[in-house]
């Protein structure tokens, strides 16, 4: 028996309700395919760079620091990511988001930071090109007293 006489007994219904079927899977595997592609978009935000222990620890230039970095990723990771970031004020902490605690001079790595930020790293996304690459700060002690 041939291909053509076991689908010869198939009604036009049927044969339309294969031809939907089809039709229907392939748009669905479009749209899922169309959100999966990489996209890129640049995005601005400033960074702040607090202390941690105010009392101990003293900040200088500590901005806010205005960023432009290129977000890669999924259309939808990266569109979460610009709603995130765009226009916003991100905070550093010393002792946390790799930022250090000794006092002198430090040059931090923005693209490093930002990429193990909690804020970004769940999203999904990669940044790249990111200006300035580097974000100068001075961490001072404060001057303690005391008490005899």
């Amino acid at each position: 028996m041939s291909a053509w006489t076991r689908t010869e007994g198939r009604t036009w219904r049927q044969r339309f309700i294969d031809l939907a079927t089809v039709t229907a899977v392939t748009a669905l595997v479009w749209l899922w395919a169309s959100n999966q592609t990489l996209q890129s978009r640049t995005v601005t935000f400033d960074v702040l760079i607090d202390s941690n222990d105010p009392s101990r620890l003293i900040v200088s230039n500590s901005g806010p620091h205005h960023v432009a970095a290129q977000l890669v990723g999924s259309r939808q990771a990266v569109l979460s990511a610009f709603e995130v970031l765009n226009g916003r004020t991100v905070r550093l902490v010393t002792g946390a988001d790799g930022v250090p605690t000794s006092s002198g001079e430090h040059n931090l790595p923005v693209l490093d930071i930002m990429s193990a930020s909690p804020m970004l790293a769940p999203l999904g996304v990669d940044l790249s090109n990111v200006s300035p690459a580097t974000i100068r700060i001075r961490l001072r002690e404060t001057a303690t007293t005391t008490q005899p």
